[in-house]
């Protein structure tokens, strides 16, 4: 077969590669792999990397790195030369400079493998996994092991205010990464977290996402599984047990869990309890109590609302007590942490008006993140604007969960999904949806063609005591900026 010289048996270690070895990256200028590039540039090897285009914010952070960079794909981009391709997910085979990498016969690799080798093996590895949460929790724990001077080695999906790059190497032994169910390449059909060997593995919901790759949620249940049960005695489970789907779950896996499980959620059966004590307009204070904690209990100020934010830094605090350190520095370390951009971000704020940027883009996390800014801003007329984007919040298969996620707001405008390649009849029907909102929780909720009539909706209003929230987990052809930049001149 044609595929034969590409397979999971075949990836080249980086450790194989001396220092000043030729890579070359197809796909560079995605958030992951364009920081990936740039961090073995600067560990001594000659990088280059091709893309179709190089969006912002990685077109300037590769154009002011070292890495070489090629507009467009072509097969005379690979080296020669070339001592490691890495290929990114979206590749398909065929790809010219695939093919090259197949004719010539050269050593390669990919992203998740790279990841372990760069920043995970050797290290205590803190994997976040599960539908939401991965990179807030993942952030969370970075920030608080870097206030707390364990030089972590981590990588984020997200940017972290004070942390200038969401993949850093660091000399301590603690890794922290996002264990993303996504599939690795077109060779490697398994999901990224299948890479990161964790020590310590965080598992939020499991809810049925990423359409494009998963028939249905038992396909990424089954995945889930095999990420469980292949860890030892020595390894700590922590899963959140909140929903009826996780209970179920782990009691069909129970029997065969070899490591140490610590369930955590709000419900009152889970090995630790979590609950919100008081809020205020800048935070909301969180209680943990467990018997894995050394002191028993745990209380902190936490500044981003909603209990699914309370869980996330819960959770955090109990790998951060595993890793040894106190209920003291513990508390401080998440109170300092300000926040993943994009998540609950607040971009403009004046007496009369809030507008907040999120990129929810799940039903679960529309939700949620609506029920959060509801909880801080009670007061206030909640607008949720939403783009569903993404090649699985645009499909239809969600259509009644989006009526009741959006059921604490006062307002709801809808902008119309794009094809983009996926059949007309998958498409998530936002005229109707829309009107569902209207009919059952009588909202006031409009369809719009795209973010222009958006804009211009917005733009002409008058506000008292508003909150605009946006939700997409896309650039919403640049409506935050827009709205902060109007608003700004008023």
């Amino acid at each position: 077969m044609a595929k034969d010289w590409f397979s999971v048996e075949r990836l080249t270690p980086l450790s194989a590669l001396p220092a000043g070895s030729v890579i070359h990256v197809i796909g560079v200028s995605g958030v992951a792999m364009a920081q990936m590039a740039v961090a073995l540039a600067n560990r001594g090897f000659i990088v280059s990397g091709s893309d179709k285009e190089f969006y912002e914010p990685m077109g300037s952070f590769l154009k002011s790195s070292m890495v070489k960079l090629c507009h467009g794909y072509d097969s005379n981009n690979v080296p020669q030369p070339c001592d490691l391709v890495v290929i990114g997910n979206a590749i398909s085979y065929g790809h010219p400079e695939v093919a090259i990498v197949e004719e010539r016969q050269l050593p390669y690799s990919i992203f998740p493998k790279m990841l372990h080798d760069l920043i995970i093996d050797g290290r205590h590895s803190v994997v976040v996994a599960g539908t939401h949460g991965k990179t807030t929790t993942t952030g969370m724990i970075a920030s608080a092991l870097q206030l707390l001077n364990a030089n972590p080695s981590f990588f984020v999906g997200g940017a972290i205010p004070g942390i200038s790059s969401g993949l850093q190497i660091g000399s301590g032994n603690v890794s922290v990464v996002e264990g993303d169910e996504y599939d690795s390449s077109f060779f490697a059909k398994v999901p990224k977290f299948s890479f990161y060997n964790p020590r310590s593995l965080i598992v939020n919901a499991i809810e049925f996402d990423h359409a494009d790759i998963y028939p249905n949620l038992e396909a990424i249940d089954a995945e889930f599984e095999k990420l469980v049960l292949s860890l030892s005695k020595s390894n700590t489970i922590y899963f959140c047990t909140d929903g009826a789907h996780e209970r179920k779950l782990l009691t069909r896996w129970s029997p065969k869990i070899s490591a140490k499980l610590v369930t955590f959620g709000v419900d009152d059966s889970a090995d630790a309890k979590v609950s919100v004590t008081s809020n205020d307009a800048s935070f909301q204070e969180v209680s943990v109590v467990a018997a894995a904690l050394k002191s028993g209990s745990l209380t902190f100020r936490l500044r981003s609302p909603g209990t699914h934010n309370a869980k996330n830094a819960a959770v955090g605090a109990l790998v951060l007590n595993e890793l040894g350190f106190s209920a003291e520095q513990i508390a401080t370390a998440i109170e300092g942490f300000a926040g993943v951009k994009r998540r609950q971000e607040v971009r403009f704020e004046s007496e009369k008006i809030t507008l907040i940027d999120d990129f929810a883009h799940h039903p679960t996390a529309v939700r949620e993140t609506i029920a959060a800014i509801r909880q801080r801003y009670w007061d206030r007329k909640i607008i949720a604007v939403f783009e569903p984007r993404s090649n699985t919040s645009r499909r239809k298969v969600f259509q009644t969960d989006y009526v009741a996620a959006f059921q604490n707001a006062d307002e709801v405008l809808l902008c119309l999904p794009q094809a983009r390649g996926v059949e007309d009849v998958q498409l998530l029907d936002v005229a109707e949806l829309a009107k569902e909102i209207n009919a059952v929780d009588e909202i006031p909720t409009t369809a719009h063609p795209d973010a222009g009539s958006i804009f211009n909706e917005l733009a002409g209003r008058s506000y008292a005591k508003s909150v605009i929230l946006v939700m997409s987990n896309g650039g919403f052809g640049g409506l935050v900026q827009q709205l902060s930049d109007i608003f700004s001149k008023n």
